[in-house]
């Protein structure tokens, strides 16, 4: 029997940097909580667009945020995880000599860039992701005890990524792929997955008893978490491959359907008196 949902956002739920989700993921969302199935949105994302997003229903749920290095409920934050300051200095200023290579970072109230108050990338952050975003004049220069996650943005991404790995200065760090143009840098200790195994502890539930829907690099710890792994049709074929079910694309509401079934077959199961 399901007991907690967890689900991707960009690719798995809506568009890549969408703002808009169809509202029909609150009405069942709520449904679902009703009978006793939580739901939990994990996510490259900062937790203030993921609130925002999830605004009609962001009371109910649990939040994943930054690449699973914070766990929220009710703007309570139940773990987090951060980068040791010394690494992060070292990956600022390594990042720094890549062309092309776009950075924020996220701290757990805020994301900050240095490219500028009018830049393409504070526009992208704050206008379409719905980020709390704030630009400085130095990323090296910020508060360091609660570094949750860099970001990289580029067209390059996986040779950025390929390349940052071959450096021993940063085996402490985890890097994975989470969008066409997007990479997300965190603690080694920290990622979906390990988020998603610790809400589960906290919650009392086992890991047979939980779904998870996902389409990228960065998902596939959290799919090993969960008794139940599945996809959009239009995920990474490296995703495609390791999942339990494909669903359809979020275009047509994939995962949507799926959440319908899962509360169908919850409410079969109580009115049969089991």
């Amino acid at each position: 029997m399901i007991r907690l949902i967890g689900s991707d956002i960009d690719g798995t739920l809506v568009s890549e940097g969408s703002h808009e989700i169809d509202p029909r993921y609150f009405e069942v969302i709520h449904e679902l909580g009703e009978y006793g199935i939580v739901f939990c949105a994990c996510s490259g994302r900062q937790y203030g667009s993921m609130r925002n997003l999830f605004s009609p229903v962001a009371d109910e749920i649990f939040f994943i945020a930054s690449s699973g290095t914070m766990i929220q409920k009710e703007n309570e934050i139940l773990h987090s995880w951060g980068i040791e300051p010394s690494v992060y200095l070292s990956l600022i200023r390594e990042l720094r000599k890549i062309k092309d290579a776009v950075v924020s970072v996220t701290l757990p109230d805020v994301t900050l860039i240095e490219t500028g108050e009018d830049s393409p990338f504070m526009h992208l952050l704050r206008d379409e992701y719905h980020y709390v975003v704030r630009n400085v004049e130095d990323l090296t220069d910020i508060p360091m005890n609660q570094i949750l996650e860099v970001s990289i943005n580029s067209s390059r991404v996986d040779e950025i990524v390929d390349q940052l790995r071959k450096k021993p200065a940063f085996s402490p760090l985890s890097m994975t792929v989470s969008g066409a143009k997007w990479c997300d840098v965190v603690t080694k200790e920290a990622g979906k997955g390990e988020a998603f195994a610790l809400l589960q502890e906290y919650l009392e539930i086992r890991k047979e008893e939980t779904v998870y829907f996902g389409d990228n690099l960065n998902d596939l710890s959290a799919f090993q978490e969960a008794g139940i792994s599945a996809t959009v049709e239009d995920a990474r074929h490296e995703v495609q491959e390791v999942v339990d079910l494909v669903e359809p694309s979020f275009m047509t509401g994939g995962v949507l359907q799926e959440l319908h079934n899962i509360l169908k077959h919850r409410k079969d199961y109580l009115a049969a008196g089991r």
